[in-house]
């Protein structure tokens, strides 16, 4: 191969598709660049090729404690010279983390592209310089605890964890990637150090830059701070250890609280270039660069999107709509060595697991014996071949997908990736079926749920309250997934105030790509809180290590005279377009008032019955010949409501627009509401209350909103009895009803981003919502709550669970409209918008190691006065602690407000996030719909860095003392808490 010599003592090596690889030849690091213009944005990656699989026992979960511990600093960056490395990337506005993984681990940053040097200089400063001290793991060890303790909360994780360990006997993939409690617990430091200075090195790495760069500057930054680094001067461990075959069907039964029963079964495959050994880093990268010419990865991926991908999909025609199961998914481990091809299904209750278990092996087996058709296999891989594009949106999204092809094989999997999918023939996927799926190579995994309540089935509340029951959670998404540095807290678990998203069904798993994750999420009185003399982690400025963001510096944006809109005369539909020609794909938002607001406070749930039937059949198709319709070409299109509206988000390739435009006026438009489709919905819904009776952050909240509001408030969440009766009362006629009363064009906003034409989305909105006329105004009137005088406190019991999620807050006079709004989420965003940086995340998190994740929210402040409150998950013996640490920065905050310093920070952060969001097509939709639903005028997007900057001090401590009430907190506990006081 003939290489380029370039300056900067970095070599060519060679360049495709627009990614060009580079090597450092002083000590051998690759370097990937892609670039991007499309955003003023770069997103920085470095990858580092050690995982759990480098691991072993005594010290599983070393990767991924080690992750963590890169945080804690260098001599560079550090909490003592005001320079910590979250606290820098919080300034400038980053999206940042870091996540372990099997076969890797990896760290990134997307900023504005003009802080391109400052995420070059810190990642490059921690391969090599990073604090690894005791005082720090032992901190940090009770961070991950915490985290590992919140994944045993989750059955479906419980059983995961189960059946990779019982498939896996002998290779390291054999243990969770997290990590055995008794290792996390007492690893040692040094341990630690060994690991660190084992792996951590630039011939063991590689960074990836994608975005909006120079190339002659970026490498030039690549060479000067990573060129500094030696390589390792001992060779890198090598992962010698093989699965034997499996010579005979294992089976396990988990049993633990919970509310719904769990099925998962697993077959060995291949790795992911379809060899069925270990192979040694050598061996891999010449098979990456010269593939075999038959790899069983392929066709196992189409045949899991077949399976599960869809309302059309063999197992969900086969389990949902038999009604035997809520939801069922399939997934494919692509990893560095052999992994497991995975089917989930979560049972019907009142089903026998065995009967969910009969009906997949069926399917399997018909498959091995007879293929797919034709048209299976075509839906298939389109459906890949459009999750490939959507995965390609965004710099982060970019550099993600290379980071893991580098992990397991090398770019060039990434690069090939789509053309390999669209070779496999029905004879590639018969033969893999044939191969794998066979008696002796499965693993069959039950989980049986007991109650997650105390013995008389009722949780404790300290006023004598009713039970708290749940609300849908509908077809999550079952399968592994990365561990990350850390989670926002409102995502940690399955949580949310008011409708779940009914999803049609969907299978990321299967079709994303290189990637195996999904994705994945969250006082009696006070005088019963002992009050602890805390110092509190927090200093006047974030980090002296980077320049703010400042109107001036991001530059004047122009967005207003890209953005096409038009506003229907007869019915009032509005439209927003915005062009964007990064990939060939497009992301659609669009909205119209018929929430939970609009539903009979008698009828809670029709609302979103009412959402999510849409989808279900309409005039002209029924519900199969929409979904296949959609999942033909891999677009998606989904329905949810919230309080105040019904929600859609939608996208597909750019040539699939008008198919995605007029299925969408269809469903709005001539919906059938077929009576068949209603039972199975509201039988769905049922089972998914029943879910989340054992979620410990769902029954927080739920409860909360209950002692915040009276039921006629749209926040207030009725108790899950109540909520259950009602979804089986609705009939066809009210939910009919309630569609011809709300659902009308002139509360309708739909905004569109990508690779379109505005004239052609203006044309095809016309004719699609042009006489979408109702008598209904939308008009909302909410009377502000009153707020409380006198703090409180309740405890949810629910036994059997490792962590427990707290609650601490109270109802706010806030909505979109406020003028003291952007004073109000500046306040916030010091105390607790994250869970590294700010007041709350320092303290609670990185000082005293009680929690994986803790933030404050104004949640929802948009058409009506909502909740506020601070999340924080701990073990249960540290509760009292972490609520009186909270408090404790809480009234500090209150008493003396924030800083001048503070505030620039906070204000630099708001503004760099701002301009990272705009960076994809999903992110620009959000943008204008957003911009429109709260009326902020049509120069928003160009004028935010200034609103932002406008705000003072004044302004922000005056919105601290109005909105935050230390004295008046309602506090709610949910999980396996003894509600007894601790005896003085």
């Amino acid at each position: 191969m003939q290489t380029e010599q370039l300056s900067h003592d970095i070599s060519f090596v060679t360049a495709a598709d627009g990614i060009r690889e580079y090597r450092i030849e002083t000590n051998g690091m690759k370097v990937l660049l892609v670039e991007n213009r499309v955003a003023p944005v770069v997103t920085v990656c470095v990858l580092y090729r050690v995982g759990s699989r480098n691991e072993a026992v005594g010290y599983t979960g070393a990767t991924h404690l080690l992750e963590h511990m890169l945080f804690k600093g260098t001599p560079t960056f550090n909490k003592a010279n005001n320079t910590q490395i979250a606290a820098t990337l919080q300034k400038i506005g980053a999206d940042f983390n870091a996540t372990t993984w099997y076969d890797r681990t990896n760290y990134y940053e997307t900023v504005p592209s003009d802080q391109i040097e400052l995420a070059i200089k810190l990642e490059a400063d921690r391969m090599r310089n990073s604090f690894i001290a005791d005082e720090d793991r032992q901190s940090e060890m009770t961070v991950v605890r915490n985290e590992l303790e919140m994944g045993q909360n989750e059955p479906m994780m419980v059983l995961d964890e189960a059946v990779y360990s019982t498939a896996f006997r002998e290779h390291p993939y054999h243990h969770p990637t997290i990590g055995w409690r008794a290792d996390v617990e007492n690893v040692p430091t040094a341990r630690l150090k060994t690991f660190y200075d084992t792996f951590y090195h630039p011939n063991n790495a590689t960074v990836i830059i994608a975005g909006d760069f120079e190339q002659e500057q970026a490498l030039a930054l690549v060479a000067q701070h990573f060129g500094a680094h030696p390589s390792t001067a001992e060779l890198i461990p090598e992962v010698y250890t093989e699965e034997p075959p499996q010579q005979g069907e294992r089976r396990l039964v988990i049993r633990r609280a919970g509310e719904l029963a769990l099925l998962q079964i697993a077959f060995h495959t291949p790795a992911v270039l379809g060899q069925t050994t270990v192979l040694s880093n050598e061996e891999l990268a010449q098979r990456a660069a010269e593939p075999p010419a038959e790899n069983d990865i392929y066709p196992l991926v189409v045949l899991s999107a077949a399976l599960a991908n869809g309302v059309t999909s063999r197992l969900y025609q086969a389990l949902v709509e038999e009604q035997l199961a809520i939801s069922v998914n399939t997934n494919c481990d692509q990893f560095r060595d052999p992994g497991l091809f995975n089917a989930y299904a979560t049972v019907v209750p009142g089903v026998d697991p065995s009967e969910v278990e009969l009906v997949i092996l069926g399917e399997l087996q018909r498959v091995a014996d007879e293929g797919l058709t034709e048209a299976e296999i075509e839906k298939a891989k389109q459906q890949i071949l459009a999750q490939v594009a959507f995965n390609r949106d965004g710099t982060f999204n970019i550099a993600s997908q290379i980071s893991e092809a580098e992990a397991v094989a090398d770019w060039r999997f990434y690069k090939d990736y789509a053309a390999n999918i669209s070779r496999v023939t029905d004879e590639d996927v018969c033969r893999a079926a044939q191969r794998y799926f066979t008696e002796d190579n499965r693993t069959v995994g039950y989980f049986i749920p007991k109650s997650a309540d105390g013995s008389n089935g009722e949780p404790h509340h300290g006023n004598d309250q009713k039970p708290s029951q749940t609300q849908p959670n509908m077809a999550r998404a079952l399968a592994p997934h990365n561990f990350k540095h850390y989670r926002d807290p409102e995502t940690q678990a399955a949580f949310a105030p008011g409708n779940r998203r009914m999803k049609r069904q969907s299978n990321a798993s299967s079709s994303g790509g290189t990637g195996s994750s999904v994705g994945d999420m969250r006082t009696a009185t006070e005088q019963r809180i002992d009050e602890q003399a805390i110092g509190l982690a927090h200093s006047d400025k974030s980090s002296d290590a980077a320049e703010p963001n400042t109107p001036a510096s991001v530059g004047r944006s122009d967005f207003a005279s890209r953005i096409a809109s038009i506003q229907l005369a007869d019915s009032g539909a509005t439209l927003l377009v915005l062009e964007n020609r990064a990939t060939p794909t497009f992301a659609l938002r669009a909205s119209l008032r018929a929430g939970s607001y609009f539903e009979p406070r008698d009828q809670p749930g029709l609302a979103a019955l009412a959402a999510n039937m849409l989808e279900r059949g309409t005039q002209k198709r029924s519900k199969l010949q929409l979904a296949g319709d959609l999942e033909s070409v891999g677009a998606q299109l989904e329905f949810s409501a919230d309080p105040f509206a019904v929600n859609v988000s939608g996208r597909a390739l750019a040539k699939d627009l008008r198919l995605l435009l007029s299925t969408l006026a269809e469903e709005l438009r001539e919906p059938s509401f077929p009576e068949d489709e209603l039972e199975k919905l509201k039988q769905q819904t049922v089972a998914a209350i029943q879910e989340q009776q054992a979620n410990t952050r769902f029954r927080a909240y739920e409860r909360f909103s209950q002692l915040l509001f009276d039921p006629a408030n749209p926040f207030h969440l009725p108790p899950g009895e109540q909520l259950v009766k009602s979804i089986e009362s609705i009939a066809v006629e009210d939910v009919r009803g309630f569609y011809q009363n709300f659902y009308g064009g002139n509360s309708l906003i739909v905004s569109v981003a990508g690779d379109v034409r505005a004239n052609e989305v203006q044309q095809q909105f016309q004719e699609a919502f042009t006489g979408f006329t109702r008598p209904h105004s939308g008009e909302i009137n909410v009377n502000d709550p009153m707020p409380a005088t006198a703090p409180q406190r309740e405890i949810v019991l629910l036994k059997d669970k490792a962590s427990v999620d707290i609650l601490l807050g109270s109802a706010v006079p806030l909505r979109r409209d406020a003028a003291d709004y952007y004073a109000a989420t500046l306040a916030n965003s010091a105390l607790g918008e994250s869970t590294l940086s700010s007041r709350l995340g320092l303290q609670v998190r990185d000082r005293e190691g009680l929690t994986y994740g803790i933030g404050s929210r104004f949640r929802a402040p948009s058409l009506a006065a909502g909740p506020w409150y601070i999340a924080v998950t701990v073990n249960p013996h540290n509760v009292e602690k972490a609520i009186n640490s909270a408090l404790a920065v809480l009234r500090d905050y209150v008493a003396n407000g924030i800083s001048a310093d503070e505030l620039a920070d906070d204000k630099s952060a708001a503004i760099g996030s701002f301009k990272v969001a705009l960076s994809t097509n999903s992110g620009l939709a959000r943008a204008l719909w957003n911009a429109e639903f709260y009326r902020l005028g049509p120069d928003y997007l160009d004028h935010y860095p200034q609103l932002i900057q406008n705000v003072t001090r004044e302004g922000v401590n005056a919105a601290i003392r109005k909105y935050f009430r230390p004295a008046h907190l309602t506090v709610v506990i949910a999980g396996d808490y003894d509600a007894t006081p601790t005896p003085r």
